[in-house]
């Protein structure tokens, strides 16, 4: 049974609203400035699969909740996954691919929310549900200039351990495949178009939009530094893609037949993302000064640790680090060694990550990779069991929770 799009959106009003109420409720109306949904549901650009008998809803959703005071913000953020479940079983007519995310913070936070692709959304597509009208006049005014290099390499550092998670020997099998592996491959193809574009400083939301831009500026405008880091082959692929991510069918035979043919699938999506990476590396002296301030993964470019912003990540290692007994987080603290002053946690899972996929894909899916330091981030032996902890430690340190 095939489901109109009409029958979800009106489906999802009313449940947008739902999880609003359930926020307010658990938190105190009294307690909360606003609320409002940001990602792709705001822009209208959610991947909801609809030609099955079940819809799957593959997209994140994406609220903020903004709390009045410090005690409020201590008490939830630790629970907004909680919240964030809580919602999801708010909404029993489909099967959830993604999960409902909740950024508990206060609006002095988003008065000084940094200049990045997500933020920029939010400021000109996030929508209030509750609460203050307008909050979103709280974050600051960006221009897509604004917008650094070093924040779009991070996103594809990010999508990298994305890609890590999603290959084909790490995956279970699934009743939504392969809807959710082809979302991930989609993920991946609009991202490099996100990151593109803000290297390049023409950053503007929304999926289609970005889409027939960057095709404009490659084609018809010659654009120097776009066409160096986007070939015509990764080109298609993100206008193929994002037909997907606004209507996920395999209607046009997109269904990849057996293991194999996931294999290739990707393969060539780990290599088209290291490509890009490799690419905005390699021409950062040229086209990308603000690439000289140290990246985060940087060392694998053979640019220095960001020793220059070493109380953040102090306090980054400490959040980390407590979840452990004292004797390991002494241990461990003692095996990182400068590393604690020149990178954070996230910073070595993303650096580590980038190494695990161009290993895979130098030497194949059989050979073994070599243990980091007391095993952290992931321990030796088989790739795919590497892979996984990395991916799955990426997860809690990022949303907090492990796995899917």
């Amino acid at each position: 049974m095939k489901r109109s799009r009409a029958w979800w959106q009106e489906r999802s009003e009313v449940f947008l609203a739902g999880c609003a109420r359930l926020a307010e409720a658990e938190i105190g109306v009294d307690a909360v400035e606003a609320i409002f949904l940001c990602g792709s549901f705001a822009s209208g650009e959610e991947t909801i699969v609809l030609e099955t008998e079940i819809p799957i809803l593959l997209s994140d959703i994406d609220f903020v909740v903004v709390v009045k005071s410090g005690n409020d913000l201590r008490t939830w953020f630790p629970r907004r996954t909680e919240l964030g479940s809580a919602c999801e079983a708010l909404l029993s007519e489909v099967r959830w691919g993604g999960h409902v995310e909740v950024g508990v913070m206060m609006i002095d936070d988003l008065r000084h929310l940094p200049a990045r692709p997500g933020v920029y959304d939010m400021k000109h597509r996030g929508r209030v549900l509750s609460g203050k009208a307008g909050i979103l006049d709280s974050i600051p005014v960006y221009r897509a200039s604004d917008i650094t290099a070093r924040e779009a390499l991070l996103l594809i550092e990010n999508r990298v351990i994305s890609v890590l998670g999603f290959c084909p020997a790490c995956s279970p099998a699934r009743e939504d495949e392969p809807y959710r592996f082809l979302y991930e491959v989609t993920r991946v193809y609009t991202d490099i178009a996100v990151a593109a574009l803000s290297i390049a400083g023409c950053y503007i939301p929304g999926y289609i939009a970005r889409r027939d831009l960057i095709r404009t500026k490659i084609e018809k405008e010659k654009h120097p530094l776009l066409s160096n880091l986007v070939s015509a082959d990764v080109l298609s692929k993100i206008d193929c893609w994002t037909r997907f991510k606004v209507d996920p069918s395999l209607r046009e035979g997109k269904a990849p037949s057996d293991a194999s043919s996931r294999e290739k699938i990707w393969t060539r999506t780990a290599e088209d993302i290291l490509w890009f990476w490799s690419q905005a590396m390699a021409q950062r002296d040229r086209f990308l000064p603000d690439l000289s301030i140290p990246m985060p993964a940087g060392a694998l470019a053979g640019l220095p640790r960001n020793y220059r912003e070493w109380r953040p990540h102090m306090r980054a290692w400490r959040s980390f680090l407590s979840r452990f007994p004292v004797p390991r987080r002494i241990v461990l603290a003692a095996s990182l060694g400068s590393d604690l002053f020149g990178a954070g946690p996230l910073d070595i899972v993303r650096e580590e990550g980038l190494r695990l996929l161009a290993d895979r894909l130098a030497r194949g899916p059989e050979a073994p990779v070599n243990g980091c330091r007391l095993g952290f981030p992931h321990h030796g032996g088989r790739w795919e069991k590497a892979a996984g902890e990395l991916s799955s430690l990426w997860k809690e340190i990022v949303f907090g929770r492990r796995g899917a």
